[in-house]
This record gives C-alpha cells, sequence and structure tokens, in this order.
C-alpha cells in the first residue's frame, strides 16, 4: 500500500523529472550563435579587479553632489571607501591603519618616507615597504612594553614569575620581529639594485660598470704568466 507521503514524492519527482526531457531536446537544437558564446566567456574571464565601473559611478555622483537623495549620499561615501581600500597599496590606507587611530598620521609619514627614499613603484617593493614598516613598529611596541614591565616611571624593579615569562615571550616577539625587518630590508635593497650586466671577451671580463677582471693568459704548461 503506497502511503500518502510516497505519493507526495512521487509527485515531486514528476515535476522534477519529467519534463526535463522535453526542454533538454529543445535546447538541443537551438544552438547558441558563437558572438554569443564569446559575450559570454568573456564575462568569465573579465578582470574582477577592474574599477572602471565604480570610478565612472563615484563621479558621477560628485558630479550631481548638490542634487542627491540621502540614499545617494550612502552610496557615494560607500564607493569612496571601497576606492580608497581598492587602492590601499598604492596610497598606504593599510598600513596607516595598523594600529590605533592616534598613529595614523605617523605610521603614514613612516611609509612613505621609506617609499620615498627607496623609490618604491612596483607592487612587490610597496609590499615590502609595508611590511617593513609593520616589522618595526611591532618591534617597537615589544620594545616599549618588555621596558615597561622591567622598570617603572620611578626606577624601581620588582619580578615574580608571571612577569618573567611574559618578559621571555616579548623578547622572543621582538626577536622575531628584528629578524623580519632585517629580511624585509635586504629583500627590498635587492629588488632595488640594478640588474648585472656581464660581457666577456677574450682576454677580459668586464663585470658590472665598475669593475673589470683582468686574466692574463697562460703559458704552455697551464702556468699564468705575471704581467
Amino acid at each position: 500500500m503506497i502511503t500518502e507521503k510516497q505519493l507526495k514524492i512521487k509527485h515531486r519527482n514528476v515535476k522534477l523529472y519529467g519534463p526535463k526531457t522535453d526542454n533538454s531536446k529543445k535546447l538541443i537544437k537551438q544552438e547558441m550563435p558563437p558572438d554569443k558564446i564569446d559575450e559570454i566567456r568573456n564575462v568569465f574571464i573579465e578582470d574582477f579587479s577592474s574599477d572602471d565601473k565604480l570610478i565612472k559611478e563615484y563621479t558621477d555622483l560628485v558630479i550631481k553632489s548638490k542634487k542627491l537623495t540621502p540614499e545617494q549620499i550612502e552610496r557615494r561615501d560607500e564607493l569612496a571607501f571601497e576606492l580608497f581600500t581598492q587602492y590601499g597599496l598604492k596610497n598606504g590606507i593599510w598600513i596607516k591603519n595598523l594600529s590605533h587611530d592616534k598613529y595614523y598620521r605617523a605610521l603614514g609619514k613612516m611609509r612613505h618616507d621609506i617609499v620615498a627614499e627607496c623609490s618604491c613603484k612596483t607592487s612587490l617593493e610597496l609590499m615590502i615597504a609595508d611590511r617593513i614598516v609593520a616589522s618595526y613598529w611591532r618591534a617597537l611596541r615589544y620594545d616599549m612594553i618588555w621596558n615597561r614591565l622591567v622598570e617603572n616611571e620611578e626606577g624601581r624593579f620588582s619580578f615574580d614569575q608571571l612577569k618573567v615569562n611574559i618578559l621571555k615571550e616579548f623578547t622572543k616577539g621582538v626577536e622575531l620581529a628584528n629578524r623580519q625587518l632585517s629580511a624585509n630590508i635586504i629583500l627590498l635593497k635587492e629588488l632595488r639594485q640594478p640588474p648585472l650586466n656581464i660581457s666577456v671577451k677574450t682576454k677580459t671580463a668586464f663585470v658590472a660598470q665598475n669593475q673589470q677582471l683582468n686574466v692574463n693568459p697562460t703559458d704552455k704548461d697551464g702556468n699564468i704568466e705575471p704581467k
């Protein structure tokens, strides 16, 4: 005997799978034109980081600033925030928000000086500049807390096991931050270093632009003849 629940399941299956065969036949008969296929393909391969539409929408709202509705004003502010964060690597907004608001300008100035001093232009160089600021800032904060735990404002010292354990952890943090800072500085210098051009000739090898290595000819026994 078929229960009411089984009948409902059968009825649902008929709705889901019954007419599918006819629809499939219709889809098979209708071939999509090549230009439509290309149009759909372009939608999937389009760079999702493109900001053309956002900038156009934001520009239109800025032009109409005096006639905007409350909803449009809110949308304009949302677009401004989205565009600022999208260009966070270029404008440094990510590293400026690394810590509390009161340090916003200090972190921004630090990052600006590094970028200017090292002439950072590529995305990789800017990323490393951010990491240098982050490592330096973390090392300084660890050092500040460590020093204040060791000695109070009156110059007095007090220790217990809990404080000793905390100081050990902060020491590890300082060492790690310093290693990361040194590694990032070296990496940035290597990226900014001009490529090494070597021109090798018969008797002389020229290295870079200002260095020269003279090779003396050898005698029959393989010994280098003095000049």
